[in-house]
């Protein structure tokens, strides 16, 4: 998983480098991801090529693939019980995301609100915070985004468990 990692920064980090490569590369690492264990020296590695990915301004095709990338990580490093990575990045994670809960693409609204909702356990109040700045925002995207996350998550708590957490107050 090494070298997948590093030739993927690698990609990432080159600016001739062309969007199918970078595509391919992410697929590759995405797989190894979904079945093998994470070694911790890629982990750092790993989230950073996700962040280039889901911040990258000229492919829609590389966020969607950086989400999913992310989506699967998250997973993977909570089965190995290894998410000091993410909550160390979540100030960086909660930056990209609160952003993409503005972005004109619906799909990119959409998988951002969804890691929120994965995150959301790790590092709650920081979501909690994110998603209250999105529903005093400006912005009717991430306005609605934040919303309809407050119903979803709302709706998933009250049906695991009858106790809200007490630090979440719609503004």
């Amino acid at each position: 998983m090494e070298k997948e990692t590093s030739d993927l920064l690698k990609a990432l980090q080159k600016p001739s480098t062309d969007v199918q490569s970078r595509l391919a590369l992410f697929s590759t690492l995405k797989s190894s991801i979904k079945h093998n264990r994470v070694p911790e020296s890629c982990q750092a590695p790993i989230f950073e090529c996700i962040r280039i990915a889901c911040t990258a301004a000229t492919s829609a095709a590389l966020v969607s693939t950086g989400f999913s990338t992310l989506s699967h990580f998250i997973k993977r490093l909570q089965l190995q019980k290894e998410t000091s990575i993410l909550t160390s990045q979540s100030p960086i994670l909660c930056a990209i995301l609160a952003d993409k809960l503005a972005d004109a693409r619906e799909s990119h609204r959409t998988a951002a609100s969804q890691i929120l909702a994965d995150l959301h356990y790790l590092v709650p109040m920081e979501i909690d915070a994110l998603i209250h700045d999105a529903i005093k925002s400006t912005n009717p995207r991430a306005k609605e985004s934040a919303m309809l996350w407050v119903v979803k998550v709302g709706f998933l708590g009250a049906r695991m468990s009858d106790q809200r957490p007490a630090n979440f107050a719609c503004p």
